[in-house]
């Protein structure tokens, strides 16, 4: 009986060791920093806008979408986070027939767009405006069926 009390005893001192971490949990929630616009000319899709860091480069679980079904031919203001590491962002999409895009190294800034498109049969880029309207840089998007 003795014995069994001081397993017992054991496991719990263990028990609340190692639930005290002392650490304090850090907010995984995102700071934004302003909103950019999207504008869709492709099928109908699912957005994200991720800053690229090495966490977010080598994981498909990126969360709720930045920017849920949005419509072929749709413009929507989309909250923009702080960029990555190195100061850009990921765009990651996938559309309603199955498609996924992608293209790293975005260099964005609050009150600019980002105007997806197909160039070619195929072949899809993601045009990016200053607040201007002056276009700031064209990033090629990896397509694929999934």
């Amino acid at each position: 009986m003795r014995k069994t009390s001081l397993i017992i005893a054991g496991l719990l001192i263990l028990l609340l060791i190692c639930a005290c971490s002392g650490q304090e949990e850090t907010s995984m929630e995102p700071t934004i920093i302003g909103s950019v616009t999207l504008v869709n000319n492709v099928q109908d899709t699912d957005v994200w806008i991720l800053p690229q860091t090495e966490e977010n480069l080598k994981t498909t679980l990126w969360g709720a979408a930045t920017a849920a079904k949005v419509k072929t031919g749709e413009s929507r203001s989309v909250s923009l986070c702080e960029p990555g590491d190195d100061g850009f962002y990921l765009l990651r999409m996938i559309d309603t027939e199955g498609f996924y895009y992608s293209a790293n190294g975005l260099f964005l800034e609050a009150n600019w767009t980002i105007q997806i498109k197909e160039t070619d049969q195929h072949s899809f880029t993601a045009d990016v405006l200053n607040a201007d309207g002056s276009l700031v840089a064209t990033y090629e998007l990896f397509s694929a069926k999934l």
